[in-house]
């Protein structure tokens, strides 16, 4: 079955910058313990997203083009199998509503590359 994925023009991920270990993003679980990495459409969406989810210190909004998200894809997120897009907070209690927001990590890259 071919997955299709939304085309975003704009993709923001939060991120954390670590001296000792360079760049750091979140993942987040769901309640059947597959973690997933939540990727955005705009910068509002994102800091909404920032601010209604502790973290901890130190985490801020970015914006990566295409290329440097399939290289964070590649380097930072190799057992990752799923992308989360524009996770609304309230969303992520008990995981109801997600399954039209989940893409195929590799379908993910794939629409990346090819947008570039």
């Amino acid at each position: 079955m071919l997955a299709i994925v939304p085309s975003l023009r704009h993709r923001y991920l939060i991120v954390r910058h670590e001296e000792n270990r360079g760049l750091e993003l979140p993942h987040l679980c769901l309640n059947s313990g597959e973690e997933v990495l939540p990727v955005f459409s705009s910068m509002e969406v994102a800091s909404r997203f920032l601010s209604s989810v502790v973290f901890g210190e130190g985490w801020d909004v970015r914006e990566f083009s295409a290329g440097e998200l399939v290289s964070v894809l590649f380097s930072l997120c190799e057992g990752t199998k799923q992308i989360l897009l524009n996770p609304l907070p309230e969303a992520l209690v008990g995981d109801e509503g997600l399954a039209s927001s989940l893409v195929d990590r590799h379908c993910f890259i794939e629409s990346l590359i090819e947008s570039r």
